[in-house]
């Protein structure tokens, strides 16, 4: 994995088990999903050629409500400005420039803004690259941060405890050590005087008294897959469990693995299919499938500052409902504008979606998230929220936008 405080992956609701393509004759009722999404092959940097367009080649353009992407641009841009401007945007996605090739442009926003005119912002300083490439990944799923019911107390109900870092994890930020390696971290446990492997999640203990909240088992164990959530406690106040760290374990897909020994049909391979399944078998069974999947990630509690906000992702930005995409951060440098156009379904009956165009700023990444085109949408918080996250998995046709000024060799 590239870049990403989050190291763990954010990314749950990723993947259809038979993805519709565009376009397609679909089913008359959507596919269920599975939990994780497979990763693609590792992707050499230079694997793509950006073609450069006009802007009245990009579909629908002057039309696209950009207003979420500007929002989150914009933070971006607070970034930038406390940021060294001869430091690269990335290490490893070199096209991004350095962050002063950004900083003329990010000072210049706030005027457009106060005329209205957000579309001619882009268009005066931008220019825009359609993303070309022989790799076959194409895919655009969603995600989003759930809302739990919890309890300060263990109750019959809320049995289970949302865990914090224990004291003997240890983090390393290899950067550190290695300017190579700048912006990875590894977790890990000190065992002679040696950094080793920390224990898989059945070996894990949490402590109680440590505990975040407490909440239901099932409930924890998908908050653990989204790397965040808001939990909602009996007296109403609402608190963040912010992704903190993990055991350094890779993951493994408890829907694959029910699927691989017949305990659910692939058509109940939701994640409210595996909460059904979970709920019929009972506390142990669940548990001891739930202990297939090594990683075990550790919260620390966040306040909720902005409700319409979502967690911080990998680049230290709070998330963007419908203006924040994670892609692969190895290929591409944080901050970078992706127009993309794609299917974008809605959170009720129709679940088909709408073929759209939409702008989003790359804010984060997510363990499932490899490839060129592979992006991973922020939907928001919520059930609503969820819904049409779970829902989507279509192709889209990938286009950034680089500053007019930052010269680009188009990658062969």
């Amino acid at each position: 994995m590239a870049v990403g405080r989050r190291f763990c992956g954010l990314i749950a609701l990723g993947a259809f088990l038979t993805a519709c393509q565009k376009p397609c004759d679909c089913p008359d009722q959507p596919p269920e999903k599975i939990i994780e999404v497979p990763a693609a092959p590792d992707t050499e940097t230079d694997a793509f050629q950006r073609i450069p367009l006009g802007w009245d080649e990009l579909p629908n353009w002057r039309v696209t409500d950009i207003a979420p992407a500007i929002e989150a641009f914009s933070r971006t841009c607070d970034v930038f400005s406390r940021q060294d401007p001869e430091k690269p945007l990335s290490q490893d996605a070199e096209y991004g420039g350095t962050v002063s090739d950004w900083l003329p442009a990010c000072s210049v926003l706030p005027k457009y803004l106060d005329v209205d005119q957000p579309h001619r912002f882009f268009e005066d300083y931008f220019t825009p690259f359609e993303v070309v490439t022989d790799d076959e990944t194409n895919r655009l799923t969603g995600y989003f941060e759930p809302e739990l019911a919890v309890s300060e107390r263990q109750t019959d109900r809320f049995s289970a405890p949302i865990p914090t870092r224990p004291d003997d994890l240890v983090e390393v930020r290899l950067g550190e050590f290695d300017d190579g390696l700048s912006g990875k971290t590894i977790w890990g446990q000190v065992e002679g005087g040696k950094l080793m492997l920390y224990p898989e999640r059945r070996n894990i203990a949490t402590e109680p008294e440590k505990a975040l909240a407490w909440a239901d088992p099932a409930d924890v164990f998908f908050l653990q897959i989204q790397g965040s959530g808001r939990l909602r406690f009996p007296d109403g106040r609402v608190v963040r469990a912010g992704f903190d760290s993990h055991n350094h374990r890779p993951f493994e897909s408890l829907a694959n693995h029910l699927i691989r020994t017949g305990e659910i049909e692939r058509s109940q391979a939701s994640m409210q299919g595996i909460r059904n399944w979970m709920a019929r078998v009972g506390e142990d069974r669940a548990q001891a499938a739930m202990n297939i999947n090594p990683r075990f990630v550790f919260f620390r509690a966040r306040d909720v500052a902005s409700p319409e906000l979502g967690p911080e992702g990998a680049a230290g930005i709070p998330l963007t409902p419908m203006g924040s995409v994670a892609v692969d951060l190895g290929i591409h440098p944080p901050g970078m504008p992706f127009f993309l156009e794609t299917t974008i379904p809605d959170a009720g009956e129709d679940w088909r979606g709408t073929d759209q165009s939409l702008l989003l700023i790359a804010q984060d990444t997510g363990g499932a998230i490899k490839g060129i085109r592979r992006g991973d949408i922020f939907f928001g918080s919520g059930d609503e929220a969820g819904k049409a996250a779970g829902r989507m998995n279509y192709p889209g046709r990938f286009f950034v936008f680089l500053p007019q000024d930052l010269e680009v060799e188009p990658a062969e």
